[in-house]
């Protein structure tokens, strides 16, 4: 396995530890105290010792020649630079580096800016579909889209979009255009994430850091990483990673649009789930949390199940409870389709096979979205959805 940049525990770093201006602002004689959490305590402590260390400036001598790479970066970023959103538009590229709900600014730190692509309007004011984008691109799977030289110019914190990871964005929260990318090339990205799951090479052939070129069922020609190994494959950890940094775009979203917040909307998913079941005359076996796999979250906030002889499933909320990943894997030796649709048209969607009976789904309170279990042919077998009820009288 090749060795990926940067390893994981800085991407885990930049995305949810303090930022520095956090720290500066803790660090401040007449500032609040903060969290009494030992890791954040480490972090303050050990930005107090690097300021006091840090010595008078000095002349520095002459710097060497930038290297290629990292002035073709500088010159992307400054092509792009100083944007100002104006209006959405299918294609743009934004930068979040705020939170914004719709009464201003929200007292939440964002360590490190996060990168959206836009999709389409919804039917809510200022709230648009989309995906969130990245710039480690070692850790691209086959639902990670590459951006290549016909796209740019791109900031290279945009360089990937992650398809397998779609959001919300509160428009107004947008701060900055990173670039746009041309209907051709959002046609592609839409391709892909038509074709989410329904074609991937089993798991025998994951190189994790390594790109290849594909056609998506339209005929666009992709580059994307290669599927995704086992449990101790990386790309699975970064992708819980940054599932859970699009919460904040999600909740921001969620936060948009006028909602009971007495009860977590994944909870009535799962009721929901377990009438239209019971509704079908189906079977429904409760399982051990850990049937699918590690036991990362905390039991009283998963729900893993079998569906009558057609998959297992495990359910596991975001950290807003307004956005849930669905685990399943395939029980019997035919194929099945499970996806998410919205409106008739099919927004992720996976083959399972006996050689590949794993995927991942992931939905938000705010997307309307209809999960779905198919045969082979297309006829749907069961079908919920996953309406967010709470604002309902």
């Amino acid at each position: 396995m090749l060795k990926l940049t940067p390893p994981l525990s800085v991407i885990e770093s930049n995305l949810f530890d303090p930022s520095l201006d956090q720290l500066r602002r803790w660090s401040a004689p007449d500032a609040q105290p903060a969290p009494a959490d030992p890791d954040c305590q480490e972090l303050l402590q050990a930005w107090n010792r690097i300021e006091t260390a840090i010595p008078e400036p000095h002349a520095a001598p002459p710097p060497g020649p930038m290297p290629a790479h990292l002035a073709d970066k500088i010159r992307q970023r400054l092509a792009v630079a100083n944007q100002t959103p104006q209006h959405p538009e299918p294609g743009l590229i934004v930068r979040l580096d705020r939170a914004m709900g719709p009464q201003g600014p929200l007292d939440w730190d964002m360590p490190q800016p996060l990168a959206v692509l836009l999709a389409e309007p919804t039917e809510e004011p200022d709230l648009w579909y989309g995906w969130l984008m990245a710039w480690e691109t070692d850790y691209a799977s086959p639902w990670d889209l590459i951006l290549d030289d016909q796209d740019t110019p791109i900031d290279p914190l945009a360089a990937m979009v992650q398809v397998w990871n779609p959001v919300h964005l509160y428009w107004p929260a947008a701060s900055a255009v990173l670039g746009r990318l041309q209907p051709e090339r959002l046609a592609a990205v839409r391709d892909l994430a038509l074709d989410l799951g329904t074609a991937e090479p089993p798991a025998g052939t994951a190189r994790p850091g390594t790109l290849v070129q594909r056609t998506t069922s339209g005929g666009h020609l992709v580059l994307t990483g290669t599927p995704l190994g086992a449990d101790n494959d990386p790309r699975r950890r970064y992708r819980e990673l940054y599932f859970a940094a699009a919460g904040l775009v999600r909740d921001m979203a969620r936060q948009a649009v006028p909602v009971a917040a007495a009860r977590p909307w994944w909870a009535g998913v799962l009721d929901a789930f377990r009438d239209s079941v019971r509704a079908a005359g189906l079977t429904l076996t409760p399982l051990p949390v850990a049937a699918l796999g590690p036991n990362e979250p905390a039991p009283d906030t998963t729900a893993s199940w079998q569906l009558a002889d057609w998959i297992t499933a495990r359910l596991i909320p975001g950290a807003t409870g307004d956005s849930l990943r669905l685990q399943v894997r395939l029980l019997q030796s035919e194929p099945l389709l499970v996806g998410l649709e919205r409106g008739g048209r099919v927004r992720q969607q996976s083959l399972l096979t006996p050689e590949a009976p794993e995927a991942d789904l992931i939905a938000g309170a705010d997307q309307d979205l209809t999960f779905f279990i198919r045969d082979a042919a297309g006829t749907t077998l069961y079908a919920l959805p996953l309406h967010d009820d709470r604002a309902e009288p």
